[in-house]
């Protein structure tokens, strides 16, 4: 939502006999009309082409941009011979021009005479996206992505790598994982560029090292004193440990060249080093030191040796938060120009973290998430509380920007159109922290801009669905078919359930799933396949349900007067495989799709073996 719209009586008529003229002789607004061309074109399948006069006759789109290279602040005036383009930079008429598209979608050829002013809220617009514990996008899928942060004025994109780039000095780290490659890097920052999104790197340095350090050769820089390449593959061990060795001398020598070959393929004057969620620190080779010195101790140093090196190739650290920010008296010690990333996901999150960052006067991006992940549909509603929040907390407090992340935990279940609500939401209110204060009015947005849904009811049945099953997701399902004992083990939540209310929850599913198939015929190739992850995570959602009704009677033996047919609960289970691979390669490389699959397969040999336990009764 603009900062400021006036609308008045009359319209201008976009048709063929309408041109794009570029007023400078800058490359990157001619880049600008060329792709505001292709698009309307697209969309009122009429030709609008770019013109070379500068003459002030006649009807045309004009773009006219200022010298200023960093103000983003732009305004446009529809008169009746005229759409006028004005931005500061050729980035602000470049932002100018994606809300004149979402104009033209909403009115098609006739646009009213308008006159808008706006510029953001914040110069930092992040979105952030998991692609290294399960799902590895294809070059096109990032690119999609891109443009997708484009046109909602996200300026900064980072891609999560632990271990899902094809380093040469490790290749036994990323072999069989379709990893994405040099080129393809090379290619998707000069994509972005031309976009003016900041394609930042960012790379697990200290934990979530799972894959590293089961590597045979490398497993003695564990934390922990364990040979991480003989045990069993583990989902949670990947999420919960596997933390590197800061104290041994081979540590630092192995991250620090793993960074000098990944970093030199961006542009960006960032490198996100990471650093979260070192559970490990202390626990095991390095438990006596850390009892003399302290586990913040052990943390910093090794920290400040990381950011030092991404210094020395002259660019600016960034870093997760969550574990300096309980150890505030060590925060001085971190070169001032690093930057804090202060990340909470929950939907009743609190300032508290933003506040101690921003009482030490540190660089802070704050961290909302799209509360998608291991999920078959996004928690839509605590995603929406967790990101406003988040905003307003990092508006009170001058953060420079907002990152709004999407993680891929459990084997990246979750499709990426399924967090299109989240982010664009973050990019909304990112660029206008008082836009859509109504999730009415928000979904009915989304809904019509997104998905070509101009009844704009579609993202409020989505918000429906991912509140109907919204504790129990895919890593609870892996917790319980391989019998876990860690936090993805919900089965006492199981068998407090209600019946009724279970059965309900059926219903509804079932009922949003009806209503979504109306909107599967689209002409539009890309919101097709968006529509059917949708479809399918209908189904899918419905299913969990029906596995939770089929265990409480089952297997945990709570008599119902109607026990879910095993046999309909198998062939769903395969039916729903079988889509959810063919969505997957859609969009992403093979990667580690097995990983998802074998859950699957679990679940069936599960309720197969429950049934067979019956009848031997």
């Amino acid at each position: 939502m603009v900062k400021k719209i006036d609308l008045y009586d009359g319209y201008f008529k976009i048709d063929s006999g309408v041109g794009i003229q570029v007023m400078s002789d800058s490359s990157e607004d001619r880049e600008t009309a060329r792709l505001l061309s292709q698009k309307i074109s697209t969309q009122l399948l009429c030709q609008v082409e770019l013109t070379q006069s500068k003459s002030t006759s006649g009807r045309v789109i004009r773009i006219d941009s200022g010298k200023h290279s960093v103000s983003e602040r732009y305004s446009i005036t529809c008169s009746p011979e005229c759409i006028l383009i004005n931005g500061d930079s050729s980035r602000a008429s470049f932002y100018a021009a994606q809300t004149l598209l979402q104009i033209v979608h909403q009115y098609k050829n006739e646009i009213p005479f308008f006159e808008i002013e706006d510029q953001p809220d914040f110069a930092h617009r992040g979105f952030y996206h998991d692609i290294t514990r399960g799902k590895v996008p294809t070059l096109d899928t990032l690119k999609l992505l891109v443009d997708k942060c484009a046109h909602y004025k996200i300026n900064q994109l980072q891609l999560y790598v632990e271990h899902s780039f094809a380093f040469r000095s490790v290749p036994e780290l990323w072999i069989e994982k379709d990893p994405i490659t040099s080129n393809e890097i090379l290619e998707l920052d000069a994509y972005c560029k031309k976009r003016y999104v900041d394609l930042v790197p960012s790379m697990a340095t200290f934990g979530h090292l799972y894959e590293l350090l089961r590597v045979k050769r490398l497993e003695h820089l564990n934390e922990l004193d364990v040979r991480g390449s003989e045990k069993k593959y583990d989902l949670w061990d990947r999420m919960a440990h596997y933390t590197i060795n800061p104290l041994d001398n081979g540590s630092l020598p192995l991250i620090t060249s793993m960074i000098d070959e990944y970093l030199p393929l961006f542009s960006s004057k960032y490198f996100n080093i990471c650093c979260d969620e070192t559970f490990d620190l202390g626990k095991g080779k390095n438990a006596a030191y850390a009892s003399e010195y302290g586990n913040g101790r052990l943390y910093i140093d090794f920290l400040n040796k990381i950011i030092a090196h991404v210094q020395s190739h002259g660019k600016t650290a960034m870093f997760w938060g969550d574990i300096v920010v309980h150890h505030p008296e060590l925060i001085q010690e971190i070169p001032k120009d690093t930057i804090y990333l202060n990340w909470g996901y929950s939907a009743d999150v609190t300032e508290d973290t933003t506040a101690t960052f921003a009482k030490a006067g540190v660089p802070l991006y704050v961290c909302p998430g799209v509360s998608g992940w291991s999920r078959f549909a996004n928690d839509i509603t605590a995603a929406t509380h967790n990101i406003r929040k988040m905003v307003a907390f990092a508006r009170k407090h001058n953060a420079l920007g907002i990152l709004n992340t999407d993680w891929g935990d459990c084997g990246h279940v979750n499709f990426l159109s399924n967090s299109f609500h989240g982010l664009i939401l973050g990019a909304s209110l990112s660029w206008n922290c008082t836009s859509y204060e109504s999730d009415v009015k928000y979904d009915a947005a989304v809904s019509s801009l997104e998905w070509n849904d101009f009844t704009g009811t579609i993202m409020s049945r989505i918000r429906e669905l991912g509140s109907l099953c919204n504790f129990y997701h895919f890593g609870n399902i892996y917790g319980w078919v391989n019998g876990l004992q860690c936090l993805w083990n919900k089965e006492e939540k199981v068998k407090e359930l209600d019946f009724n209310i279970l059965l309900d929850n059926i219903q509804q599913a079932h009922a949003i799933r009806r209503d979504i198939g109306r909107y599967t015929q689209c002409t539009n190739d890309t919101v097709s396949v968006s529509y059917q992850e949708m479809v399918w995570s209908c189904d899918a959602v419905r299913w969990t349900l029906e596995l939770l009704f089929y265990k409480k009677c089952r297997e945990y033996n709570q008599p119902y007067n109607t026990i879910p047919d095993a046999s309909a609960l198998i062939k769903d289970a395969v039916e729903l495989t079988n889509r959810f691979k063919t969505l997957w390669r859609m969009r992403n490389k093979e990667s580690e799709i097995k990983n998802v699959t074998e859950v699957f397969r679990q679940v069936v040999e599960k309720i197969a073996m429950l049934e067979n336990a019956v009848q031997c009764v």
